[in-house]
C-alpha cells in the first residue's frame, strides 16, 4: 500500500530554457498617461519603489519615467538601491536629467549593474516638476523620503504611499533565479529525528554535450536572505549526476533553510531530484521527494492571492509545522484557520522581510490556537509580496514525514 502520492514535474524539469539572454526590468513600469504626481513630503526628495525589483541579475540600460513638467533642467535623478531587511542602501545612481518632455526614456550610461531584487527610484533635485504616479492601482507601493537619499536609510524612516510609481526600467539579465527548493536541512528533529537533505543534479537533455554550470545559494531560516548567503556552484556533464548526500553539510552549515537555484541568463537548468529524509542509522530512513519550484509555478503564491493547506487527520499522532520562504519583496500575509465545517476558528496576519524562510509549530503559528484534525487553512498574500507556504507533517513513531504546498486557486477582488 503506497504511504503518500508525491508529484513529480518533469515535463517541466526536462524542458531546457532558450540559450539567449533575457530581458531584465526593474518597477513597475507603465504605459498611457499617469494620473497623479508622487508625495510631494519635500521639494528635494527621493522615491523609491517597492512593487517590482529586479527580476534578474545584470545590467540596466535604459529608464522610463513620467515627469509633470516639461523643460526643466537638471531636475531628477535615477537610483538604484539594494534592500538587506529594512534598510535600503543606493548602489548607483545616473544623472542629474533634464525633462524634454514629460514621458522620457533615459539612458543610462553607463550601464547600471543590478542584482536581481534590488530596488529602482527617481530624486527630484531641482523645483520644477514632479515624478508622476497613478493613484487607484493597488500594488506594493513605494516609500519617499524628504532628501536626496546617497548612502543608506530605514525602510520606516520614509513615507509609504500607496498606488505606483511611473517608472521602469529594462535591460539585459546574466544570471536569474530558476527555482526554489523550499526547505532543506540537517538537523537533529523532536522524537529522536535527524533529518538530512540529498540532491542529485543530472544534465541530460537529448543531444546534449559539454557541461552545465550554476549555483545553489543557502538561506538560513530565521533572516532576509542575502546576495552574500553562502554559495555551492555546481557544474554537470552531459549524462552526469552529481550527488550531494547532505547538501546543508555541504555548505559547512547545519540547521533549517532554503535555497535558490541561480543559473546564467538562458542556460539550461539541471533536473534536481531532492530528498528529505529521516536518518534513522542502522533502521534505514524514510523520507519523501521535494518539488524545485518554478518562480512561475502555482505555488508561489503571488499578492492578491489565496491558497490552502489541510490538517492532518490524526494530529495526536503527528506533528504539524508550517513553513513560508518569502520572494525579493518579502510578503504580509493572512492566514484563517477553519474547522470541518468552515467555520473560522482564528486569524492571524504576519509580515516578513524579503527572501526570508521559516518553518514553526502550528500551534505557534497562530499564536497559542491548537491545531485540530481535518481542519482547512486559507492563506491570502497581500498585494505586493509573493510566498511559497508549506504544511509538514510528521509521524510520531517512525519520523516519517510529509509535505504539502499551499497552491493559489483565485485572487481576490
Amino acid at each position: 500500500m503506497f504511504k503518500r502520492v508525491v508529484r513529480f514535474s518533469f515535463p517541466l524539469l526536462l524542458m531546457a530554457a532558450p540559450l539567449f539572454p533575457q530581458a531584465l526590468t526593474i518597477g513597475p513600469g507603465f504605459g498611457g498617461s499617469p494620473n497623479s504626481s508622487d508625495s510631494a513630503v519635500a521639494s528635494v526628495r527621493t522615491d523609491i519603489d517597492l512593487s517590482q525589483p529586479a527580476s534578474a541579475t545584470g545590467s540596466v540600460t535604459s529608464v522610463h519615467v513620467g515627469w509633470s513638467s516639461t523643460g526643466c533642467t537638471n531636475a531628477l535623478k535615477i537610483k538604484f538601491f539594494r534592500r538587506s531587511g529594512n534598510t535600503l542602501t543606493m548602489t548607483a545612481e545616473r544623472g542629474p536629467f533634464s525633462s524634454s518632455t514629460g514621458d522620457i526614456t533615459l539612458a543610462m550610461s553607463p550601464a547600471v549593474p543590478v542584482l536581481q531584487g534590488d530596488l529602482i527610484g527617481i530624486a527630484r533635485v531641482a523645483n520644477c516638476g514632479n515624478p508622476e504616479a497613478f493613484v487607484g492601482i493597488v500594488t506594493g507601493g513605494y516609500v519617499v523620503y524628504g532628501s536626496d537619499v546617497t548612502g543608506s536609510v530605514d525602510l520606516a524612516a520614509g513615507f509609504a504611499a500607496g498606488g505606483s510609481l511611473a517608472i521602469g526600467g529594462t535591460g539585459t539579465a546574466s544570471e536569474q533565479i530558476r527555482g526554489f527548493i523550499p526547505v532543506v536541512g540537517s538537523t537533529a528533529g523532536g522524537l529522536g529525528s535527524n533529518f538530512k537533505t540529498s540532491l542529485q543534479l543530472l544534465f541530460g537533455a537529448p543531444g546534449s554535450s559539454g557541461s552545465i554550470t550554476g549555483k545553489l545559494v543557502f538561506h538560513p531560516a530565521g533572516t532576509s536572505g542575502s546576495s552574500t548567503d553562502p554559495t555551492v556552484t555546481y557544474n554537470v556533464g552531459a549524462g552526469q549526476v552529481v550527488t550531494y548526500a547532505d547538501i546543508v553539510a555541504t555548505f559547512g552549515l547545519s540547521g533549517l533553510g532554503s535555497i535558490d537555484l541561480i543559473t546564467a541568463s538562458g542556460a539550461t537548468k539541471p533536473v534536481i531530484i531532492t530528498r528529505v529524509y529521516n536518518d534513522a542509522g542502522t533502521l534505514g530512513t524514510s523520507g519523501l521527494t521535494e518539488d524545485v519550484i518554478d518562480p512561475s509555478d502555482a505555488r508561489v503564491i503571488p499578492g492578491g492571492f489565496t491558497a490552502f493547506l489541510v490538517t492532518p487527520v490524526d494530529p495526536t499522532k503527528t506533528r504539524f509545522n508550517i513553513g513560508v520562504r518569502t520572494g525579493a519583496s518579502g510578503a504580509t500575509l493572512t492566514a484563517v484557520l477553519r474547522d470541518t465545517n468552515g467555520t473560522a476558528l482564528k486569524t492571524v496576519t504576519k509580515s516578513y522581510l524579503p527572501n526570508w524562510f521559516e518553518q514553526v509549530d502550528s500551534t505557534a503559528f497562530f499564536t497559542g490556537t491548537v491545531v485540530g484534525a481535518n481542519q482547512s487553512i486559507s492563506i491570502t498574500v497581500s498585494i505586493g509580496g509573493s510566498a511559497i507556504v508549506y504544511g509538514s507533517t510528521t509521524d510520531d513513531t517512525t519520523n516519517d514525514p510529509n509535505i504539502q504546498f499551499a497552491v493559489a486557486l483565485f485572487g481576490i477582488a
